[in-house]
């Protein structure tokens, strides 16, 4: 059977292998570290820095369009990505797993990149012209798909294997190795599928391209407005950055953590005694008696509904001890400096498990997305950006009210958590349909894709600069106070947004004569 000519085969799987490791990467990994027990700031900072390899993707694209064949560039990343999340699945339980699996992240991240450049050309040079704008659609919907599965159906299964062995460690590690066999499914299946014929872009003059790339590279920050540009596109998303690291922690950190005067256990009895004889009288600990309060005092956290004991997690390492129990040391930390005075630390989060949250995004979440983002391109189609701009970016900011609520009421109710994700969801679908339309506009011209693919470079960079120090802002303002600064954050958007020229009717569809 020819598959060259049976885009539906091989389009769906090649858009899910976009997809599926950015949600990893970007999105998963965020939810991995915080059960691991590394803290806000550690995650803010370092899970941020893996939006680099977007940020400066449109710099090595050149080699990818000078070397090979596309096809051959897509299935070696496809399969490097494959490789690197087996890595992260073995490593997890290492020594220093938190420095190793950032490293590999890295190495799948620029994976990733490349591998977007390379099937983006790919779809372009293969399939006819007249069918790339019916299966546009197609390439958007797979890939949200692929979102789904990521941030939906694998942290479910995280969520499962928690439960099932009580070891987030064990669930993390067999979760990221059951990815990298999915992503080595894919691979194989799209080195069947995919069509075997390509133009060599390498065939092109070399000398002629690295001059034309120069040239249109330099070409873009000659647009009209270009500085404005360049702020609105790196300041639009100031919140939003800021958001999306921090939203999961707060989803899943307790209400607060508690000291329990009510013993189990001999070790857990001598650690009270400890606490009555010498914390509450502000006496001096030995580092020994420090480690028994460590190990063994008693701490429960108050989750959504239930209370649960925070129990200490065995770390030989005492660097990967003192991040694996952070919370407790935090707690009994605040415990010895009041003098036993404060007996609860309010940490503000909704104490979600896993598995909830898997279901929130995953399902009811992701459908708000679509219908968004679907309703977001009909809404432009049919009048134009110019009347649909600010109505939409006030409808992908103004949810953010929803997590300020939670924040500061805490309902019991699950549900008001999933209307508040489901706004929020919808919002962005809806909203960032106006910012990537308006991208559009700016990467008008002779160099389209080259243009488009620097405004996203930017859009990457205005990600991760604020992601990287959202979680010290976090820790700073606690979750309350958080949101609050993160919807003030998307003021400077919402203004730069209406100094912007662009034609009144752009985006909207030509009526057929």
């Amino acid at each position: 059977m020819k598959i060259d000519n049976k885009p539906w085969f091989w389009i769906p799987f090649l858009n899910f292998a976009s997809g599926l490791p950015y949600a990893i990467i970007i999105s998963v990994s965020v939810l991995m570290y915080k059960n691991l027990g590394i803290s806000n700031k550690d995650i803010g900072l370092y899970t941020s820095l893996l939006y680099l390899p977007w940020v400066i993707k449109p710099l090595w694209s050149p080699f990818i369009e000078l070397t090979g064949t596309k096809r051959k560039w897509f299935l070696s990343m496809q399969l490097l990505i494959s490789i690197a999340f087996l890595l992260v699945g073995f490593t997890i339980p290492a020594k220093g797993f938190f420095i190793i699996t950032l490293a590999i992240f890295w190495v799948a991240a620029f994976a990733s990149a490349s591998n977007d450049i390379a099937s983006d050309g790919f779809y372009l040079l293969v399939l006819p012209e007249d069918k790339q704008s019916f299966f546009i659609g197609i390439r958007s919907t797979f890939y949200r798909l692929s979102m789904l599965a990521g941030n939906g159906l694998v942290v479910l299964f995280a969520g499962y294997l928690e439960q099932k062995y009580s070891d987030n460690t064990k669930a993390w590690s067999y979760t990221m190795v059951s990815v990298g066999l999915l992503m080595t499914f894919i691979t194989v299946y799209n080195f069947f599928a995919t069509p075997k014929t390509e133009i060599n872009a390498g065939e092109k003059p070399a000398a002629t391209n690295k001059q034309n790339f120069a040239s249109v590279f330099a070409s873009f920050f000659k647009k009209k407005q270009i500085l404005i540009v360049i702020a609105f596109i790196l300041l639009f998303r100031l919140g939003e950055s800021q958001l999306m690291k921090m939203l999961t922690p707060f989803l899943i950190d307790p209400l607060k953590y508690e000291l329990v005067e009510l013993a189990s256990d001999e070790s857990q009895v001598k650690a009270l005694d400890l606490y009555n004889s010498k914390v509450i009288k502000g006496e001096k600990l030995s580092a020994t008696e420090l480690q028994s309060l460590y190990s063994n005092l008693p701490i429960l956290a108050e989750m959504r509904d239930q209370k649960k004991l925070l129990e200490e997690v065995k770390k030989d390492d005492k660097q990967e001890y003192e991040t694996a129990n952070k919370a407790r040391i935090d707690f009994i930390k605040s415990l010895i400096d009041s003098k036993g005075n404060q007996k609860t630390i309010d940490v503000g989060g909704m104490g979600l498990d896993t598995e909830s949250i898997g279901l929130i995004y995953g399902t009811c979440g992701l459908i708000a997305l679509m219908l968004g983002g679907i309703l977001g391109g009909i809404a432009i189609s049919k009048e134009g950006l110019t009347k649909w701009m600010l109505p939409m970016i006030l409808t992908m900011h103004l949810p953010i009210i929803g997590f300020i609520l939670l924040a500061h009421f805490h309902p019991a109710s699950i549900y008001y958590i999933y209307a508040v994700v489901v706004i929020e969801q919808f919002g962005y679908g809806f909203g960032f349909s106006a910012f990537m339309m308006y991208l559009i506009h700016v990467a008008e011209g002779e160099s389209k894709t080259a243009h488009y693919a620097i405004a996203t470079g930017f859009m990457a960079m205005g990600m991760m600069l604020p992601g990287m120090l959202s979680g010290y802002v976090q820790e700073y303002l606690g979750y309350g106070n958080f949101f609050i600064w993160v919807l003030i954050a998307t003021i400077p958007g919402i203004i730069l947004s209406r100094f912007l020229i662009f034609p009144k009717d752009f985006g909207k569809k030509a009526e057929e004569v």
